[in-house]
């Protein structure tokens, strides 16, 4: 009676078919992930191709129809520009003279002070040195540059006066003139030109005075001798 043991509860036996079974279900589980692992899609790095691209021309679009004006409307005329302004240009001369040209060695020598002296310039007749065959400017008065004295307005002379009208209504001004002075001092009132004058009052203002003034006449070698004069007269109030 002893020799059996009595249990408190049943025990359920284990079976050997359930857990082969199991194991083949786990492991067929295991099989199909490993396989879908495998077989995931790893990422591929292509070379870049070159793909040729054909370019093509355009056709010219056609050349617009002339539309004929309506009739009795003006009719347009297109002018073509005007040529260029200036001289035209120098061509080079195709043949460059490789030769002085002739001298004539039988004419006089110029001195450096025949320009300043007037020995080859006037004659003593016409107001130049004692020697000289030349004759006066063609316009019958030397410049200022051509002269060893230039003309020189004689010292303590009045200018001219002063307009009333111009005096009373505070206008200032000035006059540029210009006229000749002969060989004695005086004016060639033929030749005086106002270059520049801020009233036509203050020229003749000048005008007037130049029939009284007397210059220094130029002198060339000694000589007296016309001159062509540019002198600046000034119009100017007291105003204190």
């Amino acid at each position: 009676m002893l020799n059996t043991l009595i249990e408190s509860r049943a025990v359920a036996s284990r079976r050997t078919g359930s857990s082969v079974l199991s194991f083949v279900i786990h492991a067929g589980i295991v099989a199909v992930l490993v396989s879908l692992t495998a077989r995931g899609v790893t990422p591929t790095h292509e070379e870049p191709r070159e793909v040729a691209v054909q370019m093509t021309a355009l056709p010219e679009p056609p050349a617009p129809t002339p539309v004929a004006p309506p009739a009795g409307s003006p009719q347009v005329f297109s002018a073509s520009p005007p040529p260029a302004l200036g001289a035209p240009p120098r061509m080079a001369p195709v043949v460059v003279p490789n030769a002085l040209p002739p001298i004539d060695l039988s004419r006089p020598v110029t001195n450096a002070d025949d320009f300043a002296t007037g020995r080859r310039g006037v004659s003593a007749a016409q107001g130049g040195v004692e020697g000289g065959s030349g004759v006066l400017p063609a316009s019958g008065y030397f410049f200022e540059g051509q002269v060893e004295k230039p003309a020189m307005a004689l010292p303590g002379q009045a200018g001219p006066a002063y307009p009333d009208v111009l005096r009373s209504a505070g206008l200032e001004g000035q006059v540029l003139a210009q006229f000749v002075v002969d060989s004695t001092g005086r004016t060639l009132l033929d030749s005086y030109t106002p270059l520049h004058s801020d009233h036509p009052l203050f020229t003749a203002a000048v005008k007037s005075a130049l029939t009284r003034l007397r210059y220094l006449p130029a002198e060339v070698g000694g000589r007296r001798v016309p001159q062509l004069v540019q002198q600046t007269f000034q119009f100017t109030l007291n105003r204190d």
